[in-house]
């Protein structure tokens, strides 16, 4: 049994137990909801209409401390047999220089950092992170991920916690679903003090910077094989990516626990639509076949998708005038639940069905 403890985290391996990778005791509340933010692109809408996440590498993740190498250290030379279990194979019948390799890296300045880089990367090569958050309503997140033109999807976080592992295949691994640890205080963790990987692992993928609050994060992390690196996307690194296929960072859950679905205020703009106030509930809309429109094919795709499979799932964004307690308007972010029917010549119609929901509370 090995223990952890960091910011109210206590990170448990029970080697006894099987069954479990990790125990990470918290004390939060997990999310009756989880959701999903996307910019708009031909990616994220082929990811919706079939029904899967990609799971980030460490290096494609929007901070470059989160989940990165510079989490581990060791603050005395590690024993020899560490770089024989994960290197001998390699220096097979070579044996002086690994030995010789272990002697320069071990010594000071290095201090193993040799041998962490090259276990980072190959943990990261059969590792992935779905990043989703408990909060609908931050105001936050619907510029930073969609740029107010994307979309948002909502789940039963029970029943993605559920579906994900039932579409994984046997040499795959659901490793679990963990509120980041938020922390004023970036440190590294020894990684000397343990027998083995996995208290510092799952403690390097979850630990962020305080900074990153607001997003109320929470992970699914998956293990595959063959997930890649994508070296090429660090900054100042002349080595080329380590990809075997992109699908292998795929993980599918069914599409039937969608719940809804919210278009960005700004997803119907002139600049990109043809747009036909019909009324004031009615409008009538067309993607246009424009250079300038790169986004016209994931328009329409997403469009057809909600028109077959999310009609009676489908909100549009929107604002609106509150009072507070002295009588002075205030704006919030809402939703509106609306249908969708796709009609001839390439319009869609938009049909406003007034059920309006508030999404941010009366302020204090």
């Amino acid at each position: 049994m090995e223990e952890y403890k960091y910011n109210g985290f206590k990170y448990i391996k029970d080697y006894q137990n099987t069954e479990v990778p990790i125990i990470i005791e918290h004390g939060k509340k997990k999310p009756e909801n989880i959701f999903k933010f996307y910019g708009l692109s031909r990616f994220s809408v082929d990811a919706l209409t079939k029904g899967y996440f990609y799971t980030s590498h460490p290096i494609e993740l929007n901070d470059i401390l989160d989940s990165s190498p510079f989490l581990f250290y060791t603050s005395k030379p590690l024993d020899f047999e560490y770089y024989n279990k994960f290197l001998g194979f390699l220096y097979e019948g070579k044996e002086e220089e690994l030995i010789k390799y272990y002697e320069e890296d071990s010594r000071e300045p290095n201090l193993c950092k040799g041998y962490i880089f090259q276990l980072w990367e190959t943990m990261t090569n059969i590792f992935g992170i779905i990043s989703t958050t408990g909060k609908e309503n931050n105001p936050l997140m619907w510029p930073h991920y969609t740029q107010e033109k994307g979309f948002q999807i909502k789940f039963k976080t029970d029943e993605l916690e559920k579906s994900i592992p039932e579409k994984l295949t046997a040499d795959e691994e659901f490793l679990g679903l963990y509120p980041v640890n938020y922390t004023s205080t970036l440190h590294p963790i020894d990684i000397n003090q343990f027998g083995a990987m996995f208290i510092p692992f799952y403690y390097g993928a979850t630990v962020k910077i305080d900074t990153w609050e607001y997003e109320d994060e929470w992970r699914f992390l998956i293990g595959k094989q063959q997930m890649g690196v994508p070296y090429s996307k660090s900054g100042f690194s002349p080595r080329e990516d380590y990809l075997v296929k992109k699908e292998n960072r795929y993980t599918y859950y069914d599409k039937s626990i969608v719940k809804e679905i919210t278009l960005g205020m700004n997803f119907f703009n002139g600049r990109d639509f043809e747009i036909d106030r019909v009324n004031d509930k009615i409008i009538n809309v067309k993607p246009k076949e424009i250079e300038s429109n790169w986004e016209f094919k994931s328009q329409q795709k997403l469009l057809d998708y909600l028109c077959t499979d999310l009609n009676d799932k489908f909100y549009y964004s929107g604002v609106k005038y509150e009072l507070d307690e002295q009588e002075k308007p205030y704006l919030i972010r809402t939703k509106e639940k609306m249908l969708i029917e796709k009609l001839d010549g390439g319009f869609y119609q938009l049909t406003r069905t007034e059920n309006i929901i508030k999404l941010i509370e009366k302020p204090a």
